[in-house]
């Protein structure tokens, strides 16, 4: 692929990477529906051939759908229980899409994962309902690539719009960022007490630490104050 091309002012690489975490249900608070117009954009100023910007947007469809549904399987399903209801994934919208999934079979799968509102909890209800990845991940791949393909389409026209666009989304990211670490950083302070104030500032500055406490309150908390009936 053409090397030194940028998206949105970023690699075309890196913009491939962002629509993966994107696209595989990771709450990154950016449309991204603007990359991949933006991808349309480089192609229709020429900076990229159109089988360069198509398989671009291929490998977001496929790496995307079978990293959220093998994500949903197994382990992963205790942490879309959790942490699903939090991204809008509640238990009811999953059974809903699950009921919808048994009457529909494939052609809900494949309209799901190319519908925008559904496309995230339609691939999760795959992974938890007990379908086999032999059945369910062909139709959720052909969702995944008609959503992909049509907008790189439709950045042929709009591709500049989205850029300017994307910009703008990811300086109020940025802000919203800055604001949820801040407000987090105060938060662990107070929890931790005067006494290790400056330690616990040092820690909740760190976002791999906040991570890390997350996890903890998410998981080891439960386990040690017993089951929740």
């Amino acid at each position: 692929m053409t090397l030194g091309v940028t998206v949105a002012g970023l690699g075309l690489w890196t913009a491939v990477g962002l629509l993966i975490l994107m696209e595989a249900g990771v709450p990154i608070p950016i449309p991204n529906d603007l990359v991949m117009l933006a991808i349309g954009g480089r192609v229709a100023a020429g900076d990229l051939a159109w089988w360069e910007g198509l398989v671009a947007l291929e490998i977001v469809a496929v790496v995307s759908t079978l990293v959220l549904f093998s994500a949903a399987r197994g382990p992963g399903s205790v942490v879309v229980r959790r942490l699903g209801p939090r991204i809008g994934l509640t238990p009811e919208r999953l059974d809903r899409a699950s009921q919808l999934v048994e009457r529909r079979g494939r052609v809900a799968l494949a309209i799901g994962r190319g519908t925008p509102g559904l496309r995230t909890v339609t691939t999760v209800a795959a992974g938890t309902s007990g379908l086999s990845a032999r059945r369910a991940l062909p139709p959720l791949l052909v969702g995944a690539t008609v959503f992909a393909q049509l907008h790189l389409v439709l950045g042929l026209g709009v591709g500049p719009l989205a850029e300017e666009l994307f910009h703008r989304a990811a300086s109020v990211a940025v802000v919203l960022a800055v604001i949820l670490v801040a407000a987090a950083a105060v938060f662990w302070v107070v929890r931790r007490g005067r006494r290790r104030g400056v330690q616990a500032w040092e820690e909740a500055a760190c976002p791999v630490c906040l991570g890390l406490a997350a996890v903890v309150e998410h998981f080891a908390a439960p386990e040690l104050e017993g089951p929740l009936d």
